[in-house]
């Protein structure tokens, strides 16, 4: 007949046994699922700035037939840019002039910097290099900014 003692000694051999036989064996290995990435190549297209909107909020904008656009930032009349709202085409560039009495900071797309009064800055690089079609703010601190509206799919010519 079997005792207490010896059924509990049986199931310490046996439990010690499984663990050093699971201790033994190999680990169990996983498999990472690779996701084939594109390499870069001379021809990847660079980043382009996301429209803040299909359409400006101004409604009406200034067209030109010139490459290069010109936006005047100005102290009067009431801190308005000039034009208010641009409509350019993707050969197009930008010039930021700075009328007012104190420096102003811009940002459009990738392009941030500041321009003292009586300055000038040039984007010689086109719209359509750095911007995706839509409505984008040119952002002039301490002021208000004209809207670009770059529609690649329209002539403004």
């Amino acid at each position: 007949m079997e005792t207490m003692a010896n059924r509990s000694c049986r199931f310490g051999i046996t439990a010690a046994a499984v663990l050093m036989l699971a201790a033994c064996a190999p680990a169990a290995t996983t498999t990472t699922a690779r996701i084939p990435t594109k390499a870069p190549t001379e021809t990847a297209e660079p980043y382009r700035a996301t429209a803040e909107g299909p359409f400006p909020a101004a409604g009406i904008c200034a067209s030109f037939k010139e490459a290069t656009i010109r936006v005047e930032i100005r102290d009067w009349p009431g801190n308005v840019p000039d034009p208010r709202c641009i409509r350019v085409r993707e050969d197009q560039n930008l010039v930021i002039q700075n009328t007012a009495a104190g420096a102003i900071t811009f940002t459009l797309g990738r392009y941030h910097a500041t321009i003292e009064p009586g300055g000038t800055y040039t984007i010689a690089q086109p719209f359509g290099e750095y911007l995706l079609p839509g409505a984008h703010s040119l952002h002039i601190m301490p002021y208000g900014g004209p809207e670009i509206y770059f529609d690649s799919t329209k002539d403004t010519k």
